[in-house]
């Protein structure tokens, strides 16, 4: 997606039937689903056609089978492209006339939109890689998305509750291919079956049947013979098949009199021969169309092993065969079967939905890269970490006066105080932002029960801490360590709890004693020396963490600080970008 975009297109090209949907990236709004000016299709035949003398545009849907004088008609034209081919697939030259004629009717979305394409899952790598070559030639930015991808986000757009869709298998019976996309823990992986199984298997084996049945009439013969006519058959076969599963003729029956004198003995004998065929019987034949597919299913059974779907969603034209969903039941028996009520435009739609929700992860992620980098943020994050330091001093100042009264080791203590105080940070971090996060996550759909941070800070204290005890072991009232063997034993942490109680009591000494009466003195004095003495115990942790605050952060570190802090931060809301990409392909 482009940073400029508006606009996203989604391009269903179908080796039987085309689609193209559009909706807005900036604002709420329904898929629309282009509706051609001249025909009013909106489900379009995967038709193409030289157009007659003297007419520049290319013919595309029905006005391919329907102009007189068009020639070198061709109908399911959508097979994988040669990965070392340079000529120009036929379903990318379809791309380009109906995109041409899209701008023509809507030139402020051609202007500001990128596209979504399809491509069956089935397709191999270096397939999809050319296709996407070819697909430069459209003009726009293009990303390819697999076609069952695409169809299960129209799903999940449709309401489906997440937890309905935890182990799902797409369905999506095109006419070259079915594709299947399992959905697992909500992620979904589409699988490399059924690239040879589609509908177009069905409307071959019909055409095979009408020139086998009337292969004595002469003029259904001399029709076939035209360049263009075995084309026509085959989309003759295609309607009558989908006129039987849907109960709805189709628009062949307006052929008779608008398509060329050359085709009409396809429209008026072949035709009418295959409305009187048993289509929705002869799929169940030995060796038709259902054992292809019933084989095709028993491969994905297989593959998913014993995680077979509670849920097993049929799309795409090839859905509305009554057979299809009787044979999922079969082969699934303890899944419910769902079919799409206009298949012929799921995946179109389940496009555009992709290319919105790549628009959201991008401003997501740019909404929370202003989060951090707001005055307001950093501040904060300078401001807590200074508190966590001095809530760290604090804290070890209080363990060094237990450590000294008992055998606790000083280094499990100090490493207590630099715990306490990461995780202060990290909770009054978290807390200050998650709500900030949240408001963002609710904007683009992210459930607030994953909005929570749960923040892993850097390691922010411990070189600190080193300088503290190494100022203090310097210190001018610690002069008797500044020998090498003196300072090898204060590193040891028994020794610098010692020493920096014994430096506390002595100063207790000094500025006590004096002005007390001898036995006054004295008891206090003792008070102070077995640590009993709650005044004693005050002036020794003021000493303590008055030593301890020799270390302080400088500006570098803060600023250091205060990126690490950003990065956890970051890093944590990237994986709530990923949430909303895990539907994406």
């Amino acid at each position: 997606m482009t940073d400029e975009a508006r606009y996203v297109i989604g391009l269903d090209i179908g080796d039987g039937e085309s689609c193209l949907g559009w909706a807005p990236l900036d604002r709420p709004g329904e898929t629309l689903i282009y509706a051609r000016p001249r025909t009013a299709e909106r489900s379009i035949v995967t038709a193409m056609a030289q157009p007659p003398a003297g007419t520049v545009h290319r013919l595309i849907g029905d006005e391919a089978v329907t102009s007189p004088g068009a020639t070198h008609i061709s109908v399911s034209f959508k097979r994988a492209p040669d990965a070392l081919g340079t000529g120009i697939p036929d379903a990318v030259l379809f791309a380009q006339s109906l995109l041409l004629e899209f701008r023509e009717q809507h030139p402020e979305v051609f202007r500001d939109a990128t596209v979504c394409v399809g491509h069956p899952a089935g397709w191999p790598p270096e397939a999809v890689a050319a296709y996407d070559r070819h697909l430069a030639l459209l003009g726009l930015p293009v990303r390819l998305v697999p076609e069952s991808q695409s169809a299960l986000l129209h799903v999940r757009d449709r309401g489906r509750a997440e937890s309905e869709l935890e182990r799902v298998l797409v369905v999506d019976i095109g006419s070259s291919t079915t594709d299947f996309t399992v959905v697992e823990d909500l992620t979904p992986r589409n699988l490399p079956v059924g690239a040879a199984v589609g509908c177009r298997q069905i409307d071959e084996w019909l055409a095979g049947r009408v020139r086998s049945a009337l292969r004595h009439d002469t003029a259904l013969s001399a029709a076939l013979a035209v360049d263009g006519g075995p084309a026509l058959l085959l989309l003759a076969c295609r309607w009558a098949k989908e006129a039987q599963f849907s109960g709805e003729s189709r628009r062949i029956m307006n052929l008779r009199e608008s398509c060329d004198e050359r085709f009409r003995p396809i429209v008026a004998t072949a035709w009418t021969w295959l409305l009187d065929l048993d289509i929705t019987h002869m799929l169940t034949e030995p060796g038709g169309w259902g054992d292809d597919f019933r084989a095709v299913l028993a491969e994905v059974a297989a593959l998913l092993g014993d995680r077979h779907p509670t849920l097993v969603v049929l799309t795409g034209g090839g859905s509305r065969i009554p057979l299809a969903g009787r044979l999922c039941h079969e082969i699934f028996p303890a899944a419910a079967v769902e079919q799409d009520e206009e298949p012929a435009f799921a995946v179109a739609r389940g496009l555009v939905s992709n290319g919105r929700r790549r628009a959201e992860v991008r401003r997501f992620r740019q909404d929370v890269a202003d989060l951090m980098r707001a005055p307001e943020t950093e501040a904060k994050v300078r401001t807590e970490a200074v508190l966590a330091l001095d809530g760290m001093k604090d804290k070890i100042a209080e363990q060094v006066l237990e450590a000294r009264e008992s055998s606790a080791d000083l280094a499990n203590h100090i490493k207590f105080g630099m715990f306490d105080a990461k995780l202060a940070l990290a909770e009054s971090l978290a807390f200050y932002l998650s709500m900030r996060v949240e408001r963002i996550c609710r904007r683009y759909g992210v459930p607030a029960h994953r909005v929570h941070l749960e923040l892993n800070l850097p390691d922010l204290f411990t070189a600190q801490l080193d300088r503290i005890l190494d100022r203090v072991g310097k210190a001018e009232r610690l002069t008797e360590f500044s020998t090498p063997a003196g300072l090898a034993q204060f590193a040891a942490p028994q020794n610098v709890a010692h020493h920096l109680v014994s430096s506390a009591l002595e100063r207790v000494r000094a500025r006590f004693a004096p002005a007390l009466t001898p036995e006054v003195a004295a008891f206090a004095i003792g008070a102070v020396t077995t640590g009993s003495g709650f005044a004693a115990d005050r002036a020794a942790r003021t000493f303590i963490q008055r030593m301890l605050r020799l270390g302080e952060y400088s500006p570098d570190e803060l600023d250091q600080i205060t990126a690490d802090v950003l990065k956890a931060i970051t890093e944590q809301t990237d994986d709530r970008a990923r949430e909303l990409e895990r539907w994406l392909a």
